[in-house]
């Protein structure tokens, strides 16, 4: 066995050692982290404060942070483990022979694979877990899709859905949204905005969008409601960006991006709880 193959194989012991693949929800450890990589694929190594878990997700690349931002926002998904791990490692090698595919390997040595995202979701039939792998159709190689053969079997013998998610599948201004409300999903992330605060302005601030129809841009009547109502420079915005991520107003997520320079009709969510299901 080569040095090279050797650390990989300790290393991937070692993952398995210290728990990573195993969990849910906020327990979860992915099997792959950011901090793994030197290089992520196409540069995009992130770190998102999960919606739902309230962990740290990790995503390799542009796509897999996209599909995060989608996944965080239906209401259906109520768990998302990204870089899920193919084990036994056995298992995945008997099916690449009998597929005739070379297994993923360092100097010949087989080493594990991993999936993008395994969901739990809330369905019309109860809770079920659906896997999906994120590729641009750019990047489907004849290799590439020779390895997701080998999932595809793999995640059918365990009756699990499995399927390619590309980039057209992916909703690109709910996304864009998505990613500018996030950081406002919960409280802890400033100092400045509490529940009571929430609970004392959000119907004002409410009203001063109503009133205002959209004449003025989304920066400029927040800093304006600032000023009136006294509130430290940014509490507006906010508390509008936690509103919306909460879903407790709603505006066209789906039809247009967020701009600040632009103005925003936003309305109350009359039917907080709805489910929406994974597409």
């Amino acid at each position: 066995m080569s040095k090279r193959a050797e650390r990989k194989v300790k290393l991937q012991a070692n993952y398995l050692k210290k728990g990573r693949g195993q969990g849910v929800g906020e327990k979860y450890l992915p099997f792959i982290q950011a901090h793994d990589n030197k290089i992520a694929s196409e540069g995009w190594i992130t770190r998102h404060k999960g919606w739902k878990t309230k962990r740290i997700h990790h995503t390799l690349s542009e796509h897999e942070r996209k599909y995060l931002y989608y996944c965080e926002w239906l209401d259906g998904v109520s768990d998302i483990r990204e870089q899920w791990p193919l084990l036994p490692l056995e298992k995945t090698i008997e099916i690449a022979e009998q597929l005739g595919i070379v297994h993923p390997h360092i100097d010949g040595i087989p080493v594990i694979m991993t999936t993008d995202f395994m969901l739990t979701l809330t369905t019309k039939n109860g809770i079920r877990n659906v896997v999906r792998t994120i590729k641009p159709i750019e990047k489907l190689t004849t290799r590439t899709l020779e390895l997701f053969e080998i999932e595809r079997i793999y995640f059918a013998e365990l009756d699990i859905d499995w399927s390619i998610v590309t980039e057209y599948k992916i909703p690109n201004y709910l996304v864009k949204n998505v990613e500018w409300m996030a950081h406002a999903k919960y409280l802890d992330t400033q100092q400045v905005v509490n529940e009571e605060l929430i609970e004392l302005l959000s119907e004002d601030i409410y009203e001063v969008f109503i009133k205002d129809a959209g004449n003025s841009s989304l920066m400029n009547l927040c800093i304006r409601t600032d000023k009136e109502m006294g509130l430290t420079k940014g509490t507006c915005l906010f508390i509008l960006q936690y509103m919306l991520a909460n879903k407790y107003w709603e505006t066209e997520v789906n039809k247009r991006i967020i701009r600040e320079s632009e103005p925003l009709m936003i309305y109350k969510n009359e039917v907080i709880g709805r489910i929406i299901y994974l597409a």
